[in-house]
């Protein structure tokens, strides 16, 4: 569930773009998404467990048979990289403006600040706490969403009732469906991640526990967050649906409907959330790049750091375009880029390849496969 909390659905704006948007049919999708998402993660995670392939070049390198096509990662790692950091430092640079009246470069420098000295000195902190702010950005938003449902002015039966003729929203079920598509594409680049984790599963009823239980749980909260966005264009004297007006939906709720300690609450979490990713991505920017310039047990310091610098001066430079645009364009380019390298060769190749009869046939052995 990590993937989802970037700064698309800590803001809202990505549960609007790619599921509001359509209605009822939105949810009803999102459950559709994270199903073909769900199974995506499972072939995966059995092809690593059975070929131990954990980390993502092994992956995918065995997947295709190819040695080269692991560079197609790459490709995806840096459009991820560009629109999430570059989304996240939108996210909480104009939430810093709006609730505080920071000025936009200093709320972007701040971040950047605060996560370079994390990386030197508090990584094995961010890494450790990484699972609980999850927990807590799940906390906040149940909250938001509990005080506005509360208030009175919300009527998800209103907008239900109204969807076909309030602008901004299409009730398209073919839509819907490819938005879903694109949806778990770009959610798939989670795939280096399970990789490195799939020694920890024993056998083949483990791996599909996981699958079930992420599908369930994602599902659940798409649903329920997709549900209280369409609830909220019932609201009086504000359109969550203009997102050129109202790109953070969640902090405008909370403005619109005067809950102004929840707000400060909210702008807090986000922070915290997006200096969590902020140096989870740095790392993982080391990680794929620095083998470049350094021997694998070689420290270089000083050239990591530059790195790093370039690439938050790169996000910095991208989240000038906007966290609508870094979700509703970047996230669908990454969509149509992962499309083709890791959804499809996950179901069909990783999945021929864990299936009993491919391994009886090739004489590879598979432990716990029964189990």
């Amino acid at each position: 569930m990590g993937t989802h909390f970037g700064p698309g659905v800590a803001s809202g704006t990505q549960i609007l773009q790619y599921w509001v948007k359509y209605g009822v049919w939105g949810p009803i999708c999102a459950v559709l998404a994270m199903a073909l998402l769900g199974y995506c993660l499972y072939c995966s995670i059995e092809f690593s467990r059975i070929y131990k392939t954990y980390n993502y070049g092994d992956w995918i390198q065995q997947v295709f048979g190819i040695k080269w096509v692991a560079f197609l990662f790459d490709i995806s790692f840096v459009i991820t990289m560009m629109t999430a950091l570059g989304g996240s430092l939108n996210a909480i640079a104009t939430l810093l403006q709006n609730q505080f009246g920071l000025n936009y470069g200093l709320g972007v420098a701040l971040v950047i600040v605060c996560a370079a000295l994390l990386c030197a000195f508090g990584a094995s902190l961010v890494s450790k706490a990484s699972t609980y702010m999850m927990y807590l950005v799940i906390a906040v938003l149940a909250l938001i969403i509990i005080l506005s449902m509360t208030s009175g002015q919300l009527d998800l039966g209103a907008a239900i009732a109204n969807q076909a003729s309030t602008p901004g929203i299409e009730p398209s079920l073919p839509k819907a469906l490819w938005s879903g598509v694109i949806y778990a594409a770009f959610q798939a680049t989670v795939i280096a991640n399970i990789s490195s984790v799939a020694n920890q599963l024993p056998n083949r009823s483990t791996s599909k526990k996981a699958a079930v239980i992420g599908i369930c749980g994602n599902s659940l909260m798409l649903v329920a967050l997709s549900l209280f966005l369409l609830s909220a264009t019932s609201l009086t004297g504000y359109d969550v649906l203009d997102v050129k007006t109202n790109p953070l939906p969640f902090y405008g709720i909370l403005n619109h409907l005067g809950f102004g300690w929840a707000k400060v609450v909210y702008v807090v979490t986000v922070f915290i959330a997006v200096l969590s990713t902020a140096v989870g991505f740095c790392f993982g920017d080391l990680a794929r790049f620095s083998k470049f310039y350094r021997k694998p047990e070689e420290k270089t310091p000083g050239k990591d750091a530059i790195l790093v610098a370039v690439l938050l001066l790169a996000c910095a430079l991208c989240s000038k375009l906007g966290i609508v645009a870094l979700v509703s364009t970047g996230y669908t380019i990454l969509g149509y880029v992962n499309l083709p390298i890791l959804i499809l060769p996950a179901i069909f190749l990783a999945g021929r390849k864990i299936s009993k009869k491919y391994l009886q046939e090739h004489s590879i052995d598979a432990p716990g496969i029964d189990e």
